[in-house]
């Protein structure tokens, strides 16, 4: 059986007198694509950033690769990889610059002509960052996750404004390191890209966990097992 290299039990974080997490308790198994999915303003933003270490929850524990993540968050960081919607580099930088720079901030790192080479950026490297088209950005900003070559790889909406064709590019991409066993954990509001590409899929409501499942068995549980990941959103993540 798989060892487990995320577990959250109980999580908790509010914001004033909103709970955006409540009571989140959930395992992630080394190799696998975890979806998380939910509408907007339903907490899975904060849960990511929870694993990731980027907040800490007001109450529950987070263990990331065997270790207390409130303990050894820094040693952590150095073995996880993060594609934010928007990541944040200087404005004039260029892509060859920004694979130096982030590669110069973590103790281990994978040879950045095979990164530039898997995702296709050689002819990019001597542009603005900032000039580049959407799917490129994206491109980029998952190259600067791999620098380190990390363990868990962390993608928040990685294909929210892509087309279709780019879409598929950046997921052909992914899947390469998928391939190599790294456990894989992304949200998306793409149901297609939930249904297709998701060992298990999270779904979150109004901050707590409302099913974890594979993907065809979530199909499966509706009342109209004809239905797709489409009608799974709709029955359990919205108000109806």
């Amino acid at each position: 059986m798989n060892q487990n290299v995320i577990e959250l039990n109980g999580i908790v974080k509010s914001y004033g007198n909103v709970k955006a997490v409540d009571g989140i308790s959930l395992q992630v198994k080394k190799g696998e694509v975890l979806g998380i999915i939910g509408a907007n303003g339903a907490g899975k933003s904060t849960t990511l950033e929870i694993m990731m270490g980027l907040r800490k929850p007001d109450a529950g524990s987070v263990k990331v690769l065997g270790k207390d993540l409130s303990v050894s968050g820094d040693e952590i960081k150095q073995q996880i990889g993060i594609q934010l919607q928007q990541t944040a580099l200087y404005d004039r930088i260029k892509v060859k610059e920004a694979l130096k720079l982030f590669s110069s901030y973590y103790e281990k790192n994978r040879d950045l002509s095979e990164i530039i080479a898997t995702l296709g950026l050689k002819p990019y490297l001597n542009k603005y960052v900032k000039n580049l088209s959407g799917g490129w950005q994206q491109r980029t900003s998952l190259a600067l996750a791999l620098v380190n070559d990390p363990e868990i790889i962390f993608l928040d909406e990685p294909t929210t404004g892509l087309d279709p064709q780019a879409r598929l590019e950046l997921w052909a991409c992914i899947n390469q390191y998928r391939g190599e066993g790294k456990t894989i954990i992304l949200s998306t509001h793409y149901m297609d890209e939930a249904q297709r590409y998701c060992d298990r899929i999270a779904i979150i409501k109004k901050g707590k966990l409302v099913a974890c499942d594979a993907p065809n068995r979530l199909v499966e549980s509706l009342v109209n097992t004809q239905g797709t990941m489409e009608d799974v959103y709709l029955q359990h993540a919205v108000e109806m």
